[in-house]
């Protein structure tokens, strides 16, 4: 008996969800929120399981630093590339052509990713006494071990990003979705079975086996999709886009990757614990944040890349507006409650071992200030890949850049002021501007062409 009227309410919202692409959107965005939410919760148990063995200690500071150094060039790079290439292959590409220009991508990407490492580990022992001023000599030393030790995460995460860049373009929500829960199952398994004999080596070695898991299992999604078959040339016809497009990308993705290394170098200069008790205060509304902007990244720029490239216009401004409203009155119901209830809340997921009253104490405000950010988090990201389907990407690129420059001023003001809570509110304010300027030049885009 509830079988059948399961199998009925599903037919009934195929139906409806089939009358409209505006609907089937939703439809993709649901599924893509779904799928990704196994992922998100078993990140975010890792987190408990860490917090719980490592609490606010020197040893996570070293892992948390050398995690956001050694991923500062894929940041920069990958982001541009990736954006690019979801565009791209969401176009109507026949097989043959997306097969070559995603195996060329991702050859042309790795390439480069191993041309600049060795300039970045060159560079980053002058840089580290400026961006770890509170790290004592012996913590700086092993943070600079530790950035070795990360290499292989290095080159695996660079293709694991490409190759959901590519699930993503051809609606595989579900493999999208579900294989990312790889690394931290294997984070958690080893923290579980050698808590007493690992420091930050522990969590760089995890990390590096779990994204090599991540890495095998894409082979073989992408490998189904077709997308490694055609032969591999070193300049195929048809990249010119992809790499104009991502070179107009970089300046924004340079600034986009500095805002994280700046938010880490003022936690750092306040002693013991603060990058971990900043990074602890992102965990779980990044965890929120990381479903619903999943949902959104996914389909939205596939989507809009879709109707643009089918002369939709008008119907793309509608969609936008739409969307926008929704994610706006959605986005502050959730976050609301959530920062009422923050101390509770962090008291509840990380308040046990090593993670004591003091410490939730200083994750609790931090945590309320990025729960706020919700609602202006999820329109920056409906605008920014309305803007990227629409091939702004030089207008994209400005406008991260001024607002990550922005956002590096607002934390070093609210943070002298108002301590490490400061570094979240200064993300607050400059999400909100972002939202209300890349939904405003995205619908004045539209306007004008639906004309």
């Amino acid at each position: 008996m509830l079988y059948p009227s399961i199998s009925r309410a599903i037919l009934r919202w195929n139906a409806y969800a089939a009358r409209s692409p505006l609907r089937r959107l939703g439809h993709a965005a649901l599924v893509a929120a779904a799928t990704s939410l196994l992922a998100k919760v078993l990140g975010f148990a890792k987190e408990v399981v860490v917090a719980a063995v490592f609490g606010l200690s020197g040893a996570l500071d070293i892992y948390l630093v050398a995690f956001v150094l050694i991923g500062m060039p894929l940041s920069i790079l990958l982001n541009a590339v990736q954006t690019t290439l979801i565009a791209h292959l969401a176009s109507g590409l026949d097989a043959d052509a997306a097969a070559g220009r995603f195996s060329a991508t991702c050859l042309l990407t790795l390439a480069v990713l191993a041309v600049l490492l060795p300039i970045w580990l060159w560079a980053l022992p002058h840089a580290l006494p400026w961006v770890v001023s509170g790290f004592s000599a012996d913590k700086q030393q092993a943070l600079e071990t530790a950035l070795y030790w990360l290499i292989p995460y290095y080159f695996l995460n660079g293709f694991n990003l490409l190759g959901y860049g590519a699930l993503q373009a051809k609606g595989r929500f579900l493999a999208n979705g579900l294989l990312p829960a790889a690394t931290p199952v294997v984070i958690m398994l080893a923290v579980l079975v050698w808590s007493t004999s690992g420091g930050w080596q522990l969590l760089a070695i995890a990390l590096v086996a779990g994204s090599a898991i991540e890495s095998l299992l894409l082979l073989a999604a992408l490998s189904r999709l077709g997308l490694f078959s055609a032969q591999i040339r070193p300049s195929p016809k048809g990249m010119d886009p992809i790499i104009m497009a991502s070179l107009a990308l970089l300046p924004g993705t340079f600034m986009l990757a500095l805002g994280p290394l700046v938010e880490q170098a003022i936690a750092a200069a306040m002693g013991e614990g603060s990058n971990a008790a900043l990074a602890y205060g992102y965990k779980l509304p990044a965890a929120l944040q990381g479903i619903l902007l999943t949902a959104i990244g996914i389909t939205a720029l596939p989507y809009f890349s879709a109707q643009i490239g089918q002369g939709n216009h008008a119907y793309s401004l509608h969609s936008l507006n739409k969307i926008a409203g929704w994610l706006l009155a959605g986005g502050a119901l959730l976050a609301l409650p959530l920062g009422v209830f923050s101390s509770e809340i962090a008291a509840l997921l990380y308040q046990r071992g090593a993670f004591d009253a003091a410490a939730t104490g200083r994750v609790a405000p931090i945590q309320f200030a990025y729960f706020m950010q919700i609602p202006f988090a999820l329109v920056t990201m409906l605008g920014i890949k309305t803007l990227a389907a629409l091939n702004l990407n030089g207008l994209l690129s400005l406008y991260t850049a001024l607002g990550v420059l922005l956002q590096a001023l607002l934390a070093y003001a609210l943070t002298a002021r108002y301590g490490l809570p400061g570094i979240a509110w200064a993300a607050v304010i400059v999400s909100a501007l972002l939202a209300i300027t890349s939904y405003l030049t995205a619908r004045r885009s539209l306007r004008h062409l639906s004309r």
